[in-house]
């Protein structure tokens, strides 16, 4: 279905398909694309059966980013606007991170700004030969949102988040694949069948153990040591009472592959 300016399709394998349906002003982000955004998480959530999420985009790029048009037809009230569109789409963003399910994403083209925000809350991001990806916040003097203020110097460090974010550095596929923002580059007519294959690869995977995951690697970096133990003894027992845990081992030992039910 699609609900408004994204597209949701969860297919019989257990992909949640969620696509950026706004080619025409190359995935600009605006209040209603906010909205849709935000129903296309929900439904992740909701729906049952859905075992993985693969976001991905029409047209020629990914997202450029908030739509500076939509901005400028609100510039004598932009502050209220700001407050109101980004704490929509941060509320968005934190459930798609805190999501118990893998998420990969497909970007092409160019992918900027606050849109960075969705390659951010991925696990596996696998780009097209011909991205180009950059912050783009300091030639509109913005300070940025999508999160990259947080994830960035987690993913590349200090140095090279400040070149990012106050140098408006433009980084190709490859340098994105050289500084650990992407997964892995493939040729730009590829794309599509590489990040269908990752999450089929997903969806038929131990659901209930990737959500653990997920979770225990993305707390990892704001954990002592001792809280990162005991959480991972925790989701491990956890794990222990699914029937996928019982499949795994069994599977191992009979020297077969494992058939995972998500449960």
């Amino acid at each position: 279905m699609t609900e408004r300016r994204v597209a949701v399709d969860v297919d019989g394998r257990g992909i949640a398909h969620v696509r950026l349906a706004r080619p025409e002003a190359r995935n600009a982000i605006d209040s209603e694309m906010v909205d849709a955004l935000a129903a296309a998480v929900a439904a992740c959530e909701t729906r049952p059966g859905v075992r993985c999420v693969l976001i991905s985009a029409d047209g020629p790029s990914f997202t450029v980013g908030g739509d500076l048009h939509y901005m400028a037809d609100h510039l004598d009230r932009l502050p209220e606007v700001l407050e109101t569109l980004i704490g929509r789409y941060h509320a968005t963003l934190t459930r798609l991170a805190e999501l118990p399910l893998p998420v990969v994403c497909a970007v092409r083209g160019g992918t900027a700004g606050g849109g960075l925000g969705l390659l951010w809350c991925s696990d596996v991001v696998i780009a097209a030969a011909d991205l180009k990806l950059a912050s783009g916040f300091a030639h509109i003097a913005l300070s940025g949102d999508g999160g990259s203020t947080w994830y960035l110097p987690r993913l590349v460090g200090l140095r090279r988040a400040l070149d990012i974010t106050l140098g408006g550095l433009v980084l190709s596929a490859a340098e994105a694949l050289e500084w650990g923002l992407v997964s892995r580059v493939v040729p730009t007519e590829d794309l599509d069948a590489a990040a269908e294959e990752t999450a089929r690869r997903f969806a038929a995977g131990p659901t209930v153990a990737y959500g653990h995951m997920r979770r225990l690697l993305r707390g990892s970096s704001t954990a002592t040591f001792a809280e990162g133990l005991a959480a991972e003894r925790r989701a491990i027992v956890d794990c222990g009472a699914t029937a996928d845990a019982g499949e795994g081992i069994n599977a191992f030992v009979a020297k077969r592959p494992a058939h995972f039910e998500g449960r």
